[in-house]
């Protein structure tokens, strides 16, 4: 067996660099998983300097009762899944833009396919909102979109709040571009 190994390193020195940085990047994946917290009130995340597709994936998984979603872009595979499961426990609700669902990388179309329910912004110009509520009761919001490049390589910014006042806000301004919106049937 270890003569095989050997053969294969020298002969496929690529593959087996490519392998070890794939386990290096699937190790660092996983402690990154169990490390990041759900996010408290006042918290903010910075990508790509921190993992907030994992800080949004934690405050989504923290709903009992609903999640409203405000977002121009969504491509993040593993938040989708996340929405998707939550959608069979409690209320999902995704407002996006309609011309940004139909780029090749806008995971859109599962989250339509799987049941969520789905709205596309009716408005003058594009649906660029970036924020999420749990329970009408939490909000991330900020420059973030939920997007692969975001989290990766983008300088984007995130800030978790729970006054009662903002979050008002926000649940009436998620009500209204709601009721506006086309749905996606």
């Amino acid at each position: 067996m270890r003569f095989l190994l050997c053969c294969v390193v020298l002969v496929f020195p690529n593959v087996a660099v490519q392998a070890r940085n794939e386990f290096k990047n699937h190790l660092k994946d996983a402690i990154d998983e169990a490390t990041v917290k759900p996010p408290l009130d006042k918290e903010v995340c910075f990508s790509p300097a921190e993992r907030c597709d994992l800080k949004l994936i934690k405050f989504v998984d923290s709903a009992k009762k609903s999640v409203d979603i405000a977002i121009f872009d969504i491509n993040l595979d593993q938040l989708v899944h996340h929405l998707i499961l939550k959608s069979r426990k409690m209320p999902v609700r995704v407002l996006v833009d309609r011309r940004q669902s139909k780029g090749p990388h806008s995971l859109v179309s599962t989250l339509i396919r799987a049941g969520v329910r789905v709205r596309f912004g009716r408005q003058r110009g594009v649906m660029h909102h970036k924020f999420t509520l749990v329970d009408g009761k939490r909000l991330e919001t900020g420059s973030f979109n939920y997007t692969n490049h975001a989290y990766r390589a983008n300088r984007e910014n995130q800030i978790y709040l729970d006054d009662p006042s903002v979050i008002g806000a926000y649940v009436n301004e998620f009500e209204r571009s709601w009721n506006a919106g086309n749905p996606s049937d």
